[in-house]
């Protein structure tokens, strides 16, 4: 505003109460005096304007200030929940580690069951690498965005030692503000996207390790089961071992009654073989004496005919 305008305006807004004196009446010192109070009058109306222009400047340094704040608590919020990320990794890794105790501890269960874990430990191999990846793109990301958020607006300049270098100090801090204000704009989207894509990788995350209790749930009943058809088949054994157990006992003692059998069989062939010789040696006898009872005898004619047929009976008997 140009110091004739502002002295319009000050001249209609507090009006003089004496007469108008004609400048023509006035001594040169009282022109000087008018002159000097015309001066100042534009200078407080000068100062007045740039107060408000710097009102103005500092409510906008409070917005973007403000706006800085949101930005940095949205990133803090990012930075949160990436380190939940993180630790949802962490506990990944965790169950992935005491998935692999448990499958180690699980070596002797059924075929069917080693191939299904066999299967799931590459399936969460590949979901701790692919996460790992993407938690390392995330914070590389993550970083930069936080870097743009902080990008602060440049302080104020001390109270200008004139007018003129006042006002072009405060239309360069505008400028500047202007731009800090459009970087903070920037970084904030930029921050936004971030979110939304952490966010998108957290579901992703989640959705893995959910998928993966699932399969470590599976893999557990599996080798449950297993365990359980080992148990069993280790009761059956034992069971089986005892019965061939007893039944080598029955066969010990049928073969002790078997020897026993035999040794008597044998002992009764002997006593058979011994009773037929004895049958045997009788009928040749009974044959014997029947055909010395059927030959017809000499008469005897004294005692030693007689003895002569006694002597000579036994010696058939023993001939035959």
């Amino acid at each position: 505003m140009s110091p004739a305008k502002r002295t319009g305006k000050l001249s209609g807004k507090a009006p003089s109460t004496t007469p108008p004196v004609s400048p023509s009446s006035m001594s040169p010192t009282d022109l000087r005096v008018l002159a000097q109070a015309l001066s100042d009058q534009d200078l407080r109306l000068l100062l007045a304007d740039q107060a408000v222009e710097i009102r103005d400047l500092t409510g906008r340094l409070d917005r973007a200030s403000r706006q800085r704040d949101v930005m940095r608590d949205d990133s803090d919020h990012l930075l949160r929940e990436m380190a939940l990320a993180g630790s949802e990794i962490h506990q990944l890794q965790s169950q992935i580690h005491d998935l692999e105790r448990d499958l180690e501890d699980s070596q002797t269960a059924g075929a069917a069951a080693d191939v299904s874990l066999d299967r799931l430990r590459d399936e969460l191999r590949l979901t701790q690498e692919e996460v790992v990846t993407n938690d390392y793109v995330g914070s590389t990301h993550g970083g930069s965005a936080l870097g743009s958020a902080r990008g602060g607006s440049p302080a104020p300049n001390p109270p200008p030692s004139s007018p003129d270098v006042a006002l072009a100090q405060l239309s360069e801090e505008l400028q500047d503000t202007k731009e800090s204000l459009e970087r903070a704009s920037a970084g904030r989207d930029y921050a936004l996207e971030e979110f939304v894509r952490m966010t998108r990788l957290r579901d992703e995350i989640q959705a893995k390790l959910a998928d993966s209790e699932l399969q470590r749930d599976k893999a557990t009943t599996e080798w449950a089961d297993a365990k359980r058809t080992q148990t069993e088949l280790e009761s059956k054994l034992r069971r089986m071992s005892d019965k061939l157990k007893e039944a080598d006992a029955t066969t010990a003692k049928l073969q002790d009654q078997l020897t026993a059998a035999q040794t008597q069989q044998q002992q009764l062939i002997l006593e058979r073989d011994r009773g037929l010789s004895e049958r045997d040696l009788a009928r040749r006898r009974l044959a014997l004496v029947t055909a010395a009872v059927s030959d017809p005898l000499p008469p005897l004619s004294g005692p030693s005919q007689a003895a002569s047929v006694s002597a000579l009976l036994p010696t058939c008997i023993s001939r035959s």
